[in-house]
């Protein structure tokens, strides 16, 4: 699909204006946080239902997505339309675990929130979605992430219907900043990379040249930044690695060989095929682990279940988006070992002797 992009009277606020103002849903959140640092000719009203921010260009109006007039006064709510250009919207709850009615109230009604609120301000609506919004369960595994993904797509649906301007986003796994590792709260793929180095993890059954996607939380929010800042009107987006995503076994090889480099040993898991490890390993396996050991393998299963879609490549729009000033994806392997050791130092890992020396 090609990059569409708006002209001044079609987000909103005054034509030709210096700056514009933004409103940011779920800046406390992963992504928002990487936002708050890349958005800089914007000026930002972040909705904070919970956990404050800051920012020089930053301004927060307390509401809650899941509420009529995203809990504003009524007069606050006309006020701020009145202003906002553009609205970028991050708020959903990620969490496989959460409930329907959780799921329902915040992923799906507050997406409808939020596009009334993009028709009143007359602004273009950035929806930020989930490159798994089509995720399937694989037998009884891969079951609690079907709910979310199940909320996100009729989020999708609900933008879609709106009649509101729109661009759909969908970001692959969200790991730490490409160069330093830092995120604002630890993934999915942390919690595998903790059981890794504790051992937790001696097979793992699935192939190992299977694609694992995974993108940095910078690259992500330069992406959307971008798509905001050109003012594209129009489009779905893939923020994925696509066909530049590291295999299951290199990514793998990513966490052993960082810990070697920390003087911790861990054994390389062994690849065992799904159908083999449900019928004969998994049941013997699971129900002599201690019960806390063997929720964290369940969720480092499921999580394995939900983001390696059996072999699936995932589609990517980086390379198009490049001629909106989207830097091209870093290396994976660097970035991959950036986010563990950022990990390991938040845990209390000692770094490599060579860092240190360095």
């Amino acid at each position: 699909m090609p990059v569409q992009s708006a002209g001044p009277h079609s987000v909103g606020g005054a034509p030709g204006a210096a700056r514009r103002t933004v409103l940011l849903t779920g800046a406390s959140g992963v992504v928002g946080r990487a936002l708050l640092q890349r958005l800089r000719d914007l000026d930002i009203v972040c909705l904070v239902h919970q956990s404050p921010v800051s920012g020089p260009n930053v301004t927060t109006a307390l509401g809650d997505v899941a509420k009529p007039g995203l809990g504003l006064a009524e007069q606050a709510y006309v006020e701020l339309a009145a202003k906002v250009a553009a609205v970028i919207h991050c708020a959903a709850i990620t969490d496989f675990n959460r409930g329907a009615g959780r799921l329902e109230a915040t992923n799906i009604t507050g997406t409808q929130h939020v596009a009334a609120f993009a028709a009143a301000a007359n602004a273009v609506l950035y929806h930020v979605s989930t490159a798994f919004v089509h995720t399937k369960a694989d037998g009884d595994r891969g079951r609690t992430a079907i709910g979310y993904a199940s909320s996100k797509c009729a989020a999708e649906e609900v933008v879609r219907s709106s009649g509101v301007p729109h661009v759909i986003l969908r970001p692959s796994v969200v790991i730490g900043d490409s160069a330093t590792g830092e995120i604002a709260a630890f993934q999915g793929l942390h919690q595998v990379v903790a059981g890794l180095f504790a051992g937790l993890v001696p097979m793992i059954p699935f192939d190992p040249g299977w694609p694992i996607d995974f993108v940095p939380a910078d690259v992500v929010a330069d992406v959307i930044a971008c798509v905001v800042e050109n003012r594209v009107s129009e489009g779905e987006f893939w923020i994925s690695a696509g066909d530049k995503a590291l295999r299951l076994d290199e990514g793998v090889g990513v966490v052993v060989e960082f810990a070697g480099a920390l003087g911790r040993s861990i054994d390389v898991p062994r690849f065992v095929p799904p159908d083999m490890f449900d019928r004969l390993i998994g049941p013997v396996f699971l129900d002599a682990l201690p019960v806390k050991i063997r929720q964290n393998v369940v969720r480092m299963l499921e999580f394995f279940t939900t983001y390696l879609q059996s072999g699936e490549t995932k589609p990517s729009s980086l390379d198009q988006l490049v001629t909106l000033g989207v830097r091209p994806l870093p290396d994976q392997r660097e970035s991959l070992r950036n986010s563990v050791r950022y990990w390991a130092a938040q845990k209390g890992y000692a770094q490599p002797k060579t860092e240190q020396a360095a």
